[in-house]
C-alpha cells in the first residue's frame, strides 16, 4: 500500500509516541519609524529541524531548569548575552516541541554587542516582510505574526 500523504502519518506517529521537547526562545526586536524589526537566527544546514531557515534563538530545557533559567543559559551559550528586560510573548506548540517565546526590545545595534555561537548568524528583518519569506520556520512565522499583533496594539509612547 502506498500512502498518499506519508508525512501526515509520520507527524501522527511523532505526536502519539514521543514526548515533546520543552524549549525557551528569544526574539530581540526594535521599532524604527513605526516598523517592527526582529532579529532572527539563520539555522545551520545540519540543524535537526528547519535547516537553513530563520528562527528564534534558544533551545531545550536541561535537567530541572525552569523556562527562564533555560532562556538565560541558552542566551549565554548562543549569543554571549544576558537578557534583562525580556517578557513572555506566549507558548507555541508544534508536533515536536512546546516553546516559550520571550521577546526583548533592544537597540538597533544589538548585533554589535553579541557573539553568535550557533547557526550561520543572525539578521534583522522587518517583521511584516519576515512572515512572507519562504525560508522562515513555520513556528517562527506564527510567533512573529503574534508579535505584530501584540506589539503594534500597545499604546504609543509620546
Amino acid at each position: 500500500m502506498i500512502l498518499k500523504y506519508p508525512e501526515k502519518m509520520y507527524y501522527w506517529y511523532m505526536e502519539e509516541n514521543l514526548e515533546k521537547r520543552h524549549c525557551s526562545m528569544l526574539i530581540p526586536y526594535y521599532f524604527k519609524d513605526g516598523e517592527l524589526y526582529v532579529f532572527l537566527q539563520r539555522r545551520s544546514a545540519d540543524a535537526p529541524r528547519n535547516p537553513n531557515s530563520l528562527g528564534g534563538f534558544g533551545g531545550g530545557l536541561e535537567g530541572e531548569e525552569n523556562n527562564e533559567e533555560a532562556l538565560l543559559r541558552e542566551m549565554q551559550e548562543e549569543l554571549e548575552y544576558t537578557p534583562l528586560n525580556y517578557s513572555l510573548l506566549g507558548t507555541f506548540e508544534t508536533y515536536h516541541s512546546v516553546s516559550n517565546y520571550y521577546i526583548e526590545e533592544v537597540d538597533k545595534n544589538f548585533e554589535k554587542i553579541i557573539t553568535i555561537n550557533e547557526g550561520k548568524g543572525g539578521e534583522w528583518n522587518k517583521a511584516k516582510e519576515a512572515i512572507e519569506r519562504n525560508d522562515i520556520s513555520p513556528n517562527t512565522k506564527k510567533v512573529v505574526q503574534n508579535m505584530l499583533k501584540t506589539l503594534e496594539a500597545r499604546p504609543k509612547e509620546f
